[in-house]
């Protein structure tokens, strides 16, 4: 089985972020109800493993002009707006199958149909399913 180290220069070296937290931003994945609490735990995990990680970090680093505007995004008050989840995809360090379902919370956040909040919820499963598979695939 290849080093943990090795395995962070190899994904580097072809330019997908390596989080060193994946398991555990995989976990939120899998267990999250809402786009804000996915955020919300995301910001506790990087802030209990970084120091230098606060609202006012995430907030420089996606471009976000209010770190009150966060706070109400992660308490569920308000909605990302879009053109800021490709940077916080990135400051987050996700890879493509945790944007994928971050995304796909945050997508089900601006739909008002019910039927089309269910049609969302089981496309957030089904990418789910194929997280657990990588997941248990790793261990």
């Amino acid at each position: 089985m290849a080093s943990l180290q090795s395995f962070a220069l190899t994904a580097v070296s072809y330019g997908i972020p390596y989080n060193p937290f994946s398991a555990e931003v995989d976990q939120i994945l899998l267990e999250a109800n809402h786009a804000s609490e996915i955020l919300r735990t995301l910001y506790c995990l990087f802030k209990g493993k970084q120091k230098k990680v606060s609202l006012t970090y995430i907030c420089r680093s996606a471009g976000i002009p209010s770190k009150g505007y966060l706070a109400l995004v992660m308490n569920g008050q308000r909605r990302l707006h879009a053109k800021y989840w490709e940077a916080i995809f990135r400051t987050f360090k996700l890879n493509d199958l945790q944007r994928d379902i971050l995304r796909a919370f945050l997508e089900m956040d601006q739909l008002n149909c019910e039927h089309s909040q269910a049609l969302q919820f089981r496309q957030i499963m089904a990418l789910r399913s194929n997280l657990r598979g990588t997941v248990t695939h790793y261990m």
